[in-house]
């Protein structure tokens, strides 16, 4: 899979816990040495669902559970991401 490197940033920092764009946009600026948009990382984070590495949820408040939900269907910042089956693989080639 070709995934540039703030993909690879990006998938990397939702292969450890559910993350929403908000969370990890600061610590990518950081980082990464340079202003990072939280358009660029939801870019990123949409891509990355779209590729099949990643999934979407959103945090239902009632059961304290995160509940898995088509991308496309919520606005991206209502989002949290976390990698699936396929990402993790993808993420350990990453890191290796």
């Amino acid at each position: 899979m070709s995934l540039s490197a703030f993909e690879r940033e990006v998938l990397g920092r939702v292969s450890d816990d559910y993350e929403a764009v908000h969370t990890i946009r600061g610590d990518l600026a950081r980082d990464l040495g340079r202003l990072v948009s939280d358009e660029e990382v939801a870019s990123a984070l949409l891509g990355l669902v779209r590729s099949g590495l990643v999934d979407a949820f959103v945090y239902d408040h009632a059961t304290a559970e995160f509940r898995r939900v088509e991308a496309e269907k919520s606005p991206v910042d209502d989002l949290w991401f976390h990698t699936n089956q396929a990402g993790r693989p993808e993420h350990e080639r990453s890191v290796a």
